[in-house]
This record gives structure tokens, C-alpha cells and sequence, in this order.
């Protein structure tokens, strides 16, 4: 009886017991053995010639497979889903190798579905590995016994390890791995593979005198192979090198870990290397320091002198500071002039001592290609335990104490102090609140009245958003709104107050026989999101309200940017028939000459310029009332808190008016009382 190993290549693909086919380079199959047939599911008449059907986007994997290939000529999947014919998934590992034979020129591949067992026989495996031979060039190998002891191993992986054979030959084969490795799990998991019968796949660092610099590994795939009687007679094992591959891997992940300029951790390396200081503080008595130093206008010295300059002078900091520094301590750079410390056990009289030394000795002058360059240093500090839960918290409370003293001055080391903590503990609980806050419908409106100026008549008003908190009481929005722009929540909270104060207009409109209007502040970014519009159109098609009775208050700020996106939202308003108003007007005097360009209706000129006038009688307002009324805009007058104010707007142009001299903010049931008195 003839060998497996001299059948042709159809009938050797159909003696195999592994599901297997071969495809040509365009993925059309052309051959497939039955038991391919019985995992997938399609016969042999239904895919020869056709492309195979299993693989999941073909083209895409059959151009990833071409490059790796060509370095590495045989290569196997980690576990992988395909395609059944009635639709199911199979999950296999995939065998897959490139060559050509006879007439035959693409891939061959084998599949080992979940759970496969070692189906392979002798026999069966030695015409796969008559198979492997045809690539053993490029291909490492060996074979040991049931003991795991070498019966063969290839002359590629002897060149690679860097002895002869016979040095091999009745050795474990785990004596191989790579000596760092010996106690890893990675060994642990190979055996308990190996123990349940069980195909290994994975990378194994194994011991190399051709790579002496970096650790030599091997992407390795050991294979049980059974007796007819079901026993283990040995173990092969084959794979090739990907020692530049996991050098590549290392340096990518140092590169995420570390400033790549001195090789310190940065921000991210930092916190994940030493996420465990707070719980060893809280499990002892120890205290830890996290400290911020900063140098001062670093962009100038980069800008002044070049980066070569700037890049030598971060360097020079870095050792002079190491050789200063305690050496429990640790130094890290977050960014460019920023550089982190983290002190263990000091006192914090100690700490500052040591800060302030370091501070004396970073501004000593440095001698960089030729230049003497002296520089001051800004340092922010703060102490654990304290009212955080993380390090990430403890970095920006020291990144904030850092902020606070350079608006004090520059060169100046701030710690942080109670009242900054409890601030920063207020902002955090705000923030986590912030995300309850709307779902749970603890944001409400108020209404500021506005008032026709010639006779005192209530024409409209200004939704204006608040928040109780349970906890923190009643909160500003100075002082959610910034947080809620920076959470990303700004949106989603502006879209409910426009569509909030909108109903509420409709409920007053049916309340009096007069025009009433209703402003609305929207933010930037409300006003470039989509989402926006929507609920304009939404507002306009639900409500059966007019919608030029909403007034959109966008800031000056935005205007002023004049960009075509800017202006063709503007336009889109404006086809729906919303009013626009320029809030706070007056701020930016740039923004005049092309006022009117602008699609904009209403100028609500800012507060200050009506307090201006009060304490200087300046014509400033005079004539922000006058530019509005020649651009044909009604112009409304904010934050009127006094009569000779009043009296004065009256002689003007100026149309309407807001303010506490009249009416505070009120909430809806007061809104109602008004109304209701006005119109008796």
C-alpha cells in the first residue's frame, strides 16, 4: 500500500481527518475534503470554483494574509468565527500556509473547531509533516516524546538557540524557554493545554544566542499527536520568529507609559505603576506627597531659542533634580515644561523644605549651546490622606494647587489648602451630579420679565436655568454651566430648556390677549449641534407655536468667529423663523463691521456698559443703542437695577428692557400672577 505522503495533493487533502481545503490567491476554492463538508456544512459541488464561503469578509482577510505571508510562511489564528451554511457560527482555530505545487499555486488551510480533539494520527501527522517540510526553511521545529523529552528538532531552530542537535536530543523541551520565563504561567498554561489533550497556540520566549540584545520569541504551535489506541506517542511543536514583532509591541508600550524625550513615566505610566500608593497609605501610617513643578513661560524659551534648546533644557532639569532629590522619591513629566514628583513618608515641613530647595537649585542658570538660560520654576503640592479616592484625583488637585499660584505670580509653591480641598471635593460631587441632575428633573427655570420701554408694557421673557441640589443646596450656573460644556452634557441640557421654556410660552400666550416672546440662551456648542436643529424643528411642528416668538440668545464670542459654518446655521434659523439676538453686546468691538452681514434680529447690550454710564455718564451706550436702531435692530438693555438708569434709556432709542429694577427671575406660578394681573 502506497504512503500518504506519495497520494496527490487531492487525495492527500481527503486522507487528512482535519477539516482542510486549499484556495488559489483570488480565494476561489479548489480543493475540499468532507470534512470541511461536515463542519461547514456545503459540499464539495457547492464551493470548488466559488470563493470560500466561510471566511467573513474574504477579500479583506485574503489581503492581510498576503504580506504576512510573505514573511511568514506558515501562521495560525487565534480562535476565530466562520460561517455556517445554515447561518450559525463556528468558532476554529485556523491553520494557514502558502505555497505552490505542481499546478497548484494559493493557500492551504486547516481548520480545528472548539473543542477538537487530537484526531490526528501518526501517520495522518507525518504526511502533515511531509507537509511542513515543504516550508522547513523558514520554519522552526521539533518533535519530543510523550515525556515532553526531544526526539528531533531541525537545523533552524539549533542556528537560532545556537547548538547542534545532539545537545538536544532526550532534553525536556521546556528547558528551552528563556531562562526570565521558567517560573512564568505562560509554562503553566503550555502544560495544562498539553495535559488535556489539547493543540497550544501562543508566543514563548525561548533562548537564542542570535539575539543577544532583545529576547528571542517564537510564535509557537504544539500539537499532541495520539497512537491508533487513542494514547499520546509525542508532541510537535513548529512556529516561527516574531522577535521583531513583540520588540515593536515593547516599544510601543514604552512609548505609552513613558515621555519619549527623558524616558521618565509620564502622567498615564505614572498612574498605572503606582495606583497602589493610596491603598498601602491607608493600610499603614504612612503619608504621601504628590508635587507638580512647572517651568515657567517654557513655550517662550522654546519659541526664542528652538526646540533643540528646549528639548536639551527639559534634560538638564531632569538630572539636576534626580541629583537633588531623595532617593525614595520618585520623578515623572506629564508634558513638555511640566514635570510630577511623588514623595514618600516626609512631613510636609520636610516636603516643602525639599520643594523649595529644588525650587533654588532649578533656577540656577543653565549652560545650553552657548546660551545661559536661567528659568523660574512654579510648584503645586498636595498630601495624602486627604478628601480624594484616587491618585488621578490627588494629580489634579496638585495640578490645581500649580494653576492657583501661578495667577498669584510666577515662582511661587502652593499647597493645597483646606478651602481649596473642600472646593474641589464641591466640584467633583457637582460633576457626579450633574449626570442625575436632568434625568432626574432637578434642573427647573425661572423667568425674567422684559418690558417694552415706552410704555412700561410686559412683552416677554428670558428663561434662565437654576439647579437645587438635596446636598449642596442651591447651585449657580456660574458654576455647573462650565462643568456641564467640559462634561459634554451642555447639549442635552440646553435642548430641555429650550423645549421647557417654549411650552411654558405657549400656556402664557392663552393667558393674555398681547404678543409674548420668550428668550433663550444657547451655548456654542448647542448651537453647532445637529441635535439643535432638530429640536427646533420638533418645537415648531409639535407645538403649533410660532416660532418667531422665540428669541435664540447666542454670545458675541460665537459671532465674532465669522466662519461659513457659523453663518449658514444662522441662515438655517433663520428658514425656520426663529428670532436671533446677540447677547451681551459690546464686548467685542471687532465684531461691528459686520454686523450687518448677520442674519440677526435683536442687541442685547451688556450690563456693564449701563453701569459705565451710571458712574461716568459715558456716550458709550449712546451709541451701541444708535448702531443697533441704523442696522434696523431692536435693541434691549439688561440688568436695569436703577431709575436715573431707566429715565436715561427712554430718552434713547433703545425698545425694551430687563432687570430687578422691575422684576427679579421668577418661577412659573409667579409668572402666572403677573399675567394675570397685568391683563386686569
Amino acid at each position: 500500500m502506497a504512503s500518504l505522503r506519495d497520494l496527490p495533493i487531492d487525495e492527500f487533502i481527503d486522507a487528512l481527518s482535519v477539516p482542510c481545503c486549499y484556495i488559489n490567491l483570488d480565494g476561489n476554492v479548489l480543493l475540499w475534503n468532507e470534512y470541511a463538508e461536515t463542519l461547514f456544512g456545503w459540499g464539495r459541488d457547492e464551493v470548488l470554483h466559488h470563493p470560500l464561503p466561510v471566511v467573513q469578509h474574504l477579500q479583506d482577510a485574503l489581503e492581510s494574509w498576503s504580506p504576512m505571508l510573505l514573511q511568514y510562511p506558515f501562521s495560525t489564528t487565534a480562535m476565530t468565527p466562520f460561517k455556517h451554511k445554515n447561518g450559525s457560527v463556528v468558532y476554529a482555530t485556523a491553520y494557514l500556509q502558502s505555497f505552490s505545487i505542481n499546478d497548484y499555486t494559493g493557500y492551504f488551510l486547516a481548520f480545528l473547531p472548539k473543542g477538537f480533539g487530537p484526531l490526528i494520527s501518526t501517520e495522518q501527522f507525518n504526511l502533515l509533516h511531509h507537509f511542513q517540510a515543504m516550508i522547513e526553511q523558514s520554519t522552526y521545529y521539533l518533535a519530543t516524546n510523550a515525556y515532553g523529552e526531544i526526539t528531533e528538532i531541525n537545523p533552524l531552530l539549533c542556528g537560532l538557540i545556537g547548538a547542534p542537535d545532539h545537545q538536544f536530543i532526550g532534553r525536556n523541551w521546556f528547558e528551552l524557554i528563556h531562562p526570565s520565563f521558567e517560573n512564568h504561567p505562560l509554562a503553566e498554561d503550555v502544560l495544562q493545554a498539553l495535559t488535556t489533550d489539547r493543540i497550544w497556540n501562543g508566543e514563548m520566549p525561548v533562548r537564542s544566542e542570535l539575539h543577544v540584545r532583545n529576547m528571542c520569541w517564537l510564535n509557537l504551535t504544539v500539537v499532541p499527536i495520539l497512537s491508533d489506541e487513542g494514547e499520546i506517542v509525542q508532541y510537535t511543536a513548529f512556529g516561527f520568529d516574531v522577535s521583531d514583532k513583540k520588540r515593536l509591541e515593547q516599544e510601543v508600550n514604552y512609548l505609552a507609559y513613558h515621555n519619549d524625550l527623558t524616558g521618565l513615566l509620564n502622567k498615564k505610566g505614572w498612574l498605572r505603576q503606582y495606583s497602589h500608593v493610596l491603598t498601602d497609605v491607608d493600610q499603614g501610617d504612612g503619608l504621601v506627597h504628590v508635587a507638580l513643578f512647572d517651568i515657567d513661560r517654557f513655550k517662550i524659551i522654546n519659541e526664542s531659542f528652538g526646540s533643540r534648546v528646549g528639548n536639551e533644557l527639559l534634560l538638564q532639569i531632569k538630572d539636576r533634580a534626580a541629583q537633588f532629590l531623595p532617593e525614595t522619591s520618585v520623578m515623572f513629566h506629564p508634558s513638555g515644561g511640566l514635570f510630577g514628583l511623588i514623595f514618600f513618608e516626609q512631613s510636609k515641613e520636610e516636603v516643602f523644605q525639599l520643594l523649595r530647595q529644588l525650587q533654588h537649585e532649578l533656577q540656577r542658570p543653565f549652560r545650553i549651546y552657548h546660551h545661559s538660560i536661567m528659568v523660574s520654576i512654579s510648584i503645586g503640592c498636595v498630601f495624602y490622606p486627604s478628601a480624594t479616592s484616587s491618585l488621578e484625583e490627588l494629580y489634579t488637585r496638585a495640578e490645581s494647587a500649580l494653576f492657583k499660584g501661578k495667577r498669584i505670580g510666577v515662582g511661587t509653591i502652593q499647597f493645597v489648602t483646606k478651602d481649596m480641598d473642600d472646593a474641589f471635593s464641591r466640584q467633583i460631587h457637582i460633576e457626579k451630579a450633574l449626570y442625575q441632575a436632568l434625568e432626574e428633573k432637578h434642573f427647573y427655570l425661572e423667568y425674567q420679565p422684559k418690558y417694552e420701554l415706552k410704555t412700561d408694557t410686559l412683552i416677554g421673557f428670558e428663561a434662565l436655568l437654576r439647579w437645587h441640589h438635596d446636598e449642596l443646596g442651591q447651585i449657580p450656573p456660574s458654576e455647573f454651566i462650565p462643568l456641564a460644556e467640559e462634561m459634554a452634557l451642555i447639549v442635552p441640557i440646553n435642548n430641555w430648556v429650550i423645549l421647557e421654556a417654549a411650552k411654558q410660552l405657549k400656556v402664557w400666550q392663552q393667558l393674555v390677549d398681547r404678543p409674548l416672546s420668550m428668550a433663550v440662551n444657547i451655548s456654542p456648542n448647542q448651537f453647532r449641534s445637529d441635535s439643535f436643529i432638530n429640536t427646533l424643528r420638533n418645537i415648531k411642528q409639535q407645538l403649533n407655536l410660532n416660532p418667531s416668538d422665540i428669541i435664540l440668545e447666542i454670545t458675541e464670542s460665537l459671532v465674532m468667529q465669522q466662519t461659513d459654518e457659523i453663518i449658514a446655521r444662522m441662515d438655517q434659523i433663520k428658514r425656520l423663523d426663529y428670532r436671533l439676538s446677540i447677547d451681551d453686546f459690546g464686548t467685542g468691538f471687532s465684531s461691528l463691521q459686520y454686523l450687518k452681514s448677520f442674519p440677526v434680529d435683536e442687541l442685547k447690550i451688556d450690563k456693564v456698559f449701563l453701569d459705565d454710564w451710571l458712574t461716568s455718564k459715558s456716550h458709550l451706550l449712546d451709541v451701541i443703542v444708535h448702531l443697533g436702531k441704523s442696522l434696523n435692530l431692536h435693541v434691549v438693555a439688561e440688568g436695569v437695577e436703577d431709575q436715573e438708569m431707566l429715565d436715561h434709556l427712554k430718552q434713547t432709542a433703545c425698545d425694551s428692557f430687563q432687570g430687578f429694577l422691575y422684576a427679579k427671575p421668577l418661577p412659573p406660578i409667579e409668572v402666572v400672577r403677573l399675567l394675570t394681573d397685568n391683563s386686569q
